[in-house]
């Protein structure tokens, strides 16, 4: 850091002697110190503005749009993720949900959603109590599940785009230690205790799961409306079948 310090002091006192030098020798060749401090007092003044344009406007402008590309690419990293896996799982720990149903008859998107719908579906789901019934859930299959995709997850946890979205990092985070636990606990003999500890460990990546995929959702039906279209059909929230979710689609049309 103080390397990098020096070395710009260094460049900035050499372009500020290059100008001074650059002003001497216009004054030396037409002999004209009147004009000369009148182009260099210009120079100096045109400092301000020409800071503004580039530090505030240029560089706002650059910024906002650097934004909206990392913006894209991450919800792209995203879909990715819930096409893979996450709706998967989803429908997992949903489906050992004893109290599921009031996030049946609330978390049912469809093509009329708007700002509003979405903002309250996003309340709803803040407020769920996010427990699974351990007695429904297939632990060999949850595991072969994430064991399965195990490459995909490291590739998504270890993209420095996901440092950008810090909710999204921690579901990722809360999965991989869950897949981690599966792997070292999962057995026919398990103790209460470890079934105790994996129990709270699904409740915590169930409920981050739930959040993204709310947002997710949102995000499809402002950008991508065939995508959200499917993503509807897999609603792990809707217990609907697949062909009253498509009647009702294609209604809407």
């Amino acid at each position: 850091m103080k390397k990098r310090r020096k070395e710009t002091f260094i460049i900035g006192g050499a372009l500020i002697a290059l100008s001074l030098l650059l002003h001497y020798g216009h004054y030396l060749i037409f002999n004209d110190l009147h004009h000369t401090l009148i182009f260099l007092f210009a120079d100096i003044a045109f400092i301000p503005m020409e800071v503004f344009f580039t530090t505030l406007v240029l560089d706002k402008f650059l910024e906002k749009r650097q934004n909206q590309h990392l913006f894209e690419k991450l919800n792209m990293i995203i879909g990715v993720f819930y096409t893979e896996v996450g709706t998967r799982l989803l429908h997992e720990f949903a489906e050992s949900d004893d109290d599921i149903e009031d996030l049946k008859e609330n978390a049912i998107v469809n093509l009329n959603c708007n700002e509003t719908t979405f903002k309250q579906l996003e309340k709803i789901v803040e407020n769920h109590k996010y427990e699974v019934n351990m007695g429904k859930v297939d632990l060999n299959s949850l595991r072969n599940l994430l064991d399965n995709e195990k490459d995909l997850l490291i590739n998504l946890i270890t993209n420095p785009t996901l440092l950008e979205h810090e909710e999204f990092t921690e579901m990722m985070m809360s999965i991989m230690h869950l897949r981690e636990e599966l792997d070292s606990r999962c057995s026919e003999h398990m103790e209460d205790y470890e079934i105790n500890h994996i129990s709270a460990d699904i409740s915590k990546a169930y409920g981050y799961l739930a959040k993204e995929w709310v947002r997710y959702m949102k995000y499809l039906k402002d950008n991508y409306p065939q995508l959200f279209i499917k993503a509807v059909i897999s609603n792990p929230f809707d217990g609907r079948d697949k062909k009253e979710k498509d009647c009702v689609l294609l209604d809407r049309k």
